[in-house]
């Protein structure tokens, strides 16, 4: 920890060199670095808040089954096959158990444009802020990091809540940008 501390602070320090050496006002914007650690934990405590709140409004864990759709970018939580609660969704990316790798949605050839187009504004956040776990579309990971890369794009995004869908080989991590209760339905 302490080193990753010292190297930031050396690429910051670099950081102001090079821009006081810069002659317009587009390229002193290219990239601000901010901490990483610092929007990780931010990023942790706005999602753990939107997830208190659709679970204590939306008792997601009370239903039989869900179930997710790409055409639709929705996830659906029912029972006996009735729908229950509907969230528009997004997906973030996915983590393999297999090469343990985070693999970004935007990157997926298997997720659908429209499923993964606003974690091109994440992409592009990492970019801007010289990020580079937000930009690399494939790198070593463990679960722990799919769930760091989610609460970001939450954040970013200002996503509703997450959701974590588990699979043979890995994890598909997914944010909603809305949710409700389905059609006619009301709170159990």
């Amino acid at each position: 920890m302490y080193y990753k501390k010292m190297i930031r602070a050396f690429l910051a320090m670099t950081l102001v060199v090079a821009l006081s050496a810069c002659d317009s006002k587009e390229e002193v914007e290219a990239v601000r670095v901010i901490d990483f650690d610092e929007l990780s934990k931010e990023s942790y405590e706005y999602l753990q808040a939107k997830q208190t709140e659709a679970q204590e409004r939306f008792d997601l864990g009370a239903y039989e089954r869900y179930d997710w759709n790409q055409e639709k970018m929705q996830l659906v939580w029912s029972d006996a096959g009735v729908p229950k609660v509907v969230a528009d969704i997004q997906f973030v990316g996915s983590i393999s158990t297999k090469s343990n790798t985070w693999l970004w949605s935007w990157a997926n050839p298997t997720v659908l444009d429209q499923l993964s187009k606003d974690m091109v504004t994440v992409r592009d956040f990492g970019r801007t802020h010289g990020l580079e776990k937000l930009t690399n579309e494939k790198w070593p990971a463990e679960e722990v990091d799919g769930w760091e890369m989610t609460a970001i794009a939450a954040k970013i995004l200002k996503a509703k809540g997450a959701y974590r869908s588990p699979a043979n080989d890995g994890f598909t991590f997914m944010i909603f940008t809305d949710i409700q209760f389905a059609d006619g339905q009301q709170p159990k």
